[in-house]
C-alpha cells in the first residue's frame, strides 16, 4: 500500500489541469447527488413523501411562481391564517431556488436541488481536513465520511427542507473562522442566518466558540485596552447580530403573519417539553435552573433512545469529535433542546434537524484528530487514526444508512421506494383529476396535487393535539369548497375514516372512482 506521502504526491498531480484530489472530490459529490436525487424522486413516485414538509414547499414554490402569492400553502391555514411559509419560519434563502423552480416547475426540482446542496457540504469539510489535519488524503477521507454519514442521508431522505443549506453554509463558516478570514466568515454567517430563525441560537454559540478559541487574545486586549481588536469584536458582533436577528424574525412573523391565538401553544411546541414545563424553547434555560428535578426527569425520558442517538452521531467519526470539545460549543443549543424534549423526532434520525449541527461534529473530529496526533507523535503517523475513521464510517453506513438493507428491513414503511400495483392504481386515479380542480386529500397524496392553489390536506399531525377540534373544523369547512376528495385507506386509514365520517353531512359528494378493493376512493361534488 502506498505511503501517505506517495498518496499525497499522486493526489496533487494534475489531470487536465485539475488536481486529482479535486476531481475525486467532485466526482464523489456528483455520485452522491445523482444517487440521492434518484432515490428521493422514486420515493416521491412511491407516495412516500408527505404534505409535512414536501407538500408545503412544493405548493409554496408553485404559488410563488404561478400566482404571485408569497410562498403560500394551505396545509396549516387554521394555525397560520396568512398561509405564507414565512408565518412559520423566516427563510429568505428560499428565494435562491425560485429561478430553478421557475425554469423547471415540478416537485422533482426541489429533490434534486436538495441532494446536490447537501452533497456540496463535503467541500468545506475537505478543505478543513486537508489544511488542518494532514493533507489531501485526510481531506478526501473526511469528505467521503460526510457523504456516507447516515444522519445527513436521513436529512436528504426526509422530503425537502430549508435546513439542507446549513451543512454547506455552516461548514464554510467554521472554515473561515480557522482561516481568520472575517469578511468571508461574515458572509457565510449571514447566509446561515437567513436559512431559518432558529439558526440564530447556533450562531450565538458560534460567537461563544470564537471567544473561547481566542480567549488569550481577548484577555490581552482587555488588559491593554485594545478594544478594537478583531478577535474581541468578531465574537461580540456574532452574538449581538444573532440576538437582533432572532428577535427581528419574531417581530416580522407577529407583525405580518400572525399565528391563530387558539393555536399558539401548539405552534410553539409546548407539548414537547411537558415534563420540564416549558411553553416555548426560550424558557428552557431558565427552567433547567429553577426546576432541576424536572430537567433531570426530562433528560432521562427515553434515555436509551437518546444515548443511541448520540452514539449514531459520533460513532461514524470514531468519536474523534469528543477529543476537541470546544469545537462542539455551537451544538449546545440543539443538544439542550433535543435531549430535554419528549418528542422522538428530536432525538432520532429521520428528520431535518441533524443539518443544524453536522458541520460542527465534523469540524470537531478534524480538530480532535489533529490534536490527538500532535500530542502523540505528530501529523506524520496518521494512518492508524485514518483507518479508524474509514472503518467506523463504513460500518455505520452499512448498518444505519436509510439505503442500508438492515434499515430497510427494520423500517420498511419509511425507507421503501417500492412502486407496485397499488401505487399504479393511485397514479391512475390522480390522472383523472383536472389539473386546476380544487381537492382535499391526505398527507402522502398531497405532494402529488400540490401544484395548484386550491389543494388541501387532512392535518393528521394535529388530530392528537390540543387543537384537534380546530383541525377537524378546518377539514369540515374545506369540504364545503372543494370539488374533489381523494383518500387511500391502505396508506392513511385515519384520514379516510375522518373524511368518510364527515361525508354524512356533505351529501353533495358522490363516489366516482373506487380502486383496489375499495381502498382508494375518489369523490366529486355534484353541482
Amino acid at each position: 500500500m502506498p505511503s501517505l506521502d506517495e498518496q499525497e504526491a499522486w493526489l496533487s498531480a494534475k489531470f487536465v489541469k485539475v488536481e486529482r484530489s479535486n476531481l475525486i472530490l467532485g466526482l464523489s459529490v456528483l455520485v452522491y447527488g445523482v444517487v440521492f436525487s434518484s432515490l428521493t424522486i422514486l420515493r416521491y413516485y412511491a407516495f412516500k413523501t408527505c404534505a409535512w414538509d414536501f407538500g408545503i414547499f412544493t405548493q409554496s414554490y408553485w404559488t410563488t411562481v404561478h400566482t404571485g402569492r408569497f410562498f403560500y400553502h394551505t396545509c396549516e391555514l387554521f394555525v397560520n391564517p396568512s398561509g405564507s411559509f414565512f408565518g412559520v419560519h423566516f427563510s429568505p434563502i428560499l428565494f435562491l431556488i425560485v429561478p430553478f423552480y421557475w425554469i423547471v416547475p415540478i416537485p422533482e426540482t426541489l429533490l434534486v436541488f436538495q441532494a446536490f446542496i447537501l452533497g456540496l457540504a463535503a467541500l468545506p469539510i475537505y478543505k478543513l481536513a486537508r489544511e488542518y489535519a494532514g493533507g489531501r488524503t485526510v481531506g478526501l477521507i473526511f469528505a467521503s465520511a460526510y457523504l456516507l454519514y447516515p444522519a445527513i442521508q436521513f436529512v436528504n431522505w426526509y422530503d425537502f427542507h430549508v435546513q439542507a443549506f446549513l451543512p454547506l453554509l455552516l461548514g464554510y463558516t467554521v472554515y473561515y473562522i480557522t482561516k481568520e478570514n472575517w469578511p468571508k466568515y461574515s458572509l457565510f454567517l449571514f447566509l446561515s442566518l437567513i436559512c431559518e430563525e432558529h439558526v440564530a441560537f447556533i450562531t450565538f454559540f458560534v460567537g461563544i466558540y470564537i471567544a473561547w478559541k481566542y480567549k488569550g487574545h481577548i484577555i490581552s486586549a482587555f488588559k491593554k485596552r485594545r478594544l478594537g481588536e478583531k478577535k474581541l469584536l468578531i465574537p461580540l458582533f456574532t452574538m449581538i447580530i444573532s440576538v437582533i436577528w432572532y428577535w427581528f424574525t419574531l417581530w416580522q412573523r407577529d407583525t405580518f403573519f400572525p399565528t391563530n391565538p387558539l393555536a399558539v401553544n401548539e405552534f410553539l411546541g409546548s407539548a414537547n417539553f411537558a415534563i420540564l414545563g416549558a411553553k416555548n424553547p426560550l424558557e428552557i434555560p431558565l427552567l433547567v435552573i429553577i426546576r432541576p428535578l424536572n430537567a433531570v426527569q426530562a433528560l432521562v425520558y427515553d434515555w436509551q433512545v437518546k444515548l443511541l442517538y448520540l452514539f449514531l452521531l459520533f460513532g461514524p467519526l470514531a468519536f474523534f469529535s469528543l477529543k476537541s470539545p470546544s469545537a462542539l460549543i455551537p451544538v449546545i443549543p440543539w443538544f439542550g433542546f433535543s435531549l430535554l424534549s419528549q418528542t422522538l423526532a428530536h432525538h432520532a434520525f429521520g428528520h431535518q434537524y441533524e443539518a443544524y449541527f453536522t458541520s460542527f461534529i465534523f469540524a470537531a473530529a478534524i480538530f480532535g484528530l489533529r490534536k490527538n496526533l500532535l500530542k502523540k507523535h505528530g501529523l506524520k503517523d496518521i494512518s492508524g487514526s485514518l483507518k479508524k475513521v474509514v472503518v467506523c464510517s463504513l460500518i455505520f453506513f452499512v448498518t444505519t444508512s436509510p439505503i442500508s438493507p438492515l434499515i430497510g428491513y427494520l423500517f420498511s414503511s419509511y425507507t421503501s421506494i417500492y412502486i407496485g400495483e397499488h401505487e399504479g392504481f393511485l397514479s391512475e386515479v390522480l390522472m383523472m383529476i383536472p389539473s386546476n380542480a380544487s381537492i382535499l386529500t391526505q398527507n402522502n397524496l398531497f405532494p402529488q396535487v400540490s401544484n395548484r392553489l386550491d389543494a388541501y390536506v387532512v392535518p393528521n399531525r394535529f388530530l392528537d393535539t390540543s387543537i384537534r377540534d380546530l383541525a377537524i373544523s378546518f377539514v369540515n369547512q374545506t369540504m364545503d369548497k372543494v370539488e374533489y376528495l381523494l383518500v387511500d385507506n391502505n396508506t392513511d386509514p385515519t384520514a379516510t375514516l375522518l373524511i368518510l365520517s364527515l361525508l354524512k353531512t356533505h351529501p353533495q359528494f358522490t363516489l366516482k372512482v373506487s380502486r383496489d378493493n375499495g381502498t382508494i376512493l375518489l369523490y366529486k361534488r355534484e353541482r
